[in-house]
């Protein structure tokens, strides 16, 4: 692995953890079984834990390595030196606030977004909600008034705790055909 933190390796860290959280105590194969990461993956969060002592040994469970939970917070993700890796993301944080706000401007965005190590400026939520808007997660609710008001939103489309983003994708467009005749990486 390079150190790199994706989205899904957070999803799936973030999945182990709230396994270790509920169960108290735990092996590898307890948290493997019920989140479907593999035992490789699984002991490396599980370690990961231990070095920053949000876990510690307690011995046999049966015949395997047992673990207790230390703490209530989830560990900070780290990288195998030990120092920390960033994984909250802008898009992140706002995501998750539109999926607990029911209706929202893009200043409640920015401001139920904004955390001590993440930073989200207005422009930012606002540029965030209209491309959400576009392609369909979220709904008009009220329009906006240039100069008095701005729109309120409805999230309608919540699929889950990862945040959709936009992607580019390069491609080759022949204008004689006015169509795509190779899309890179595609089909």
């Amino acid at each position: 692995m390079s150190g790199r933190v994706t989205q899904r390796n957070e999803a799936q860290a973030t999945l182990a953890w709230n396994v270790a959280l509920r169960k108290g105590e735990f092996t590898y194969q307890d948290i493997s079984a019920e989140t479907g990461i593999g035992i490789r993956n699984t002991t490396s969060l599980v370690r990961s834990w231990e070095a920053r002592n949000a876990v510690m040994r307690i011995g046999r469970i049966g015949n395997r390595q047992g673990f207790r939970v230390r703490q209530d917070e989830r560990p900070v993700a780290a990288r195998r030196d030990g120092t920390a890796m960033r994984h909250e993301t802008a898009a992140g944080n706002m995501w998750r606030a539109m999926r607990g706000l029911r209706v929202f401007t893009p200043t409640d965005i920015a401001a139920h977004s904004n955390t001590p190590t993440c930073h989200v400026a207005l422009p930012a939520a606002q540029e965030y909600c209209q491309m959400l808007a576009r392609a369909g997660y979220l709904k008009v609710e009220r329009k906006a008034v240039p100069g008095r008001r701005e729109a309120a939103y409805r999230l309608m489309r919540n699929t889950g705790p990862l945040p959709p983003r936009e992607r580019r994708v390069r491609a080759v467009y022949d204008d004689n055909l006015c169509e795509f005749t190779h899309m890179a990486g595609g089909q």
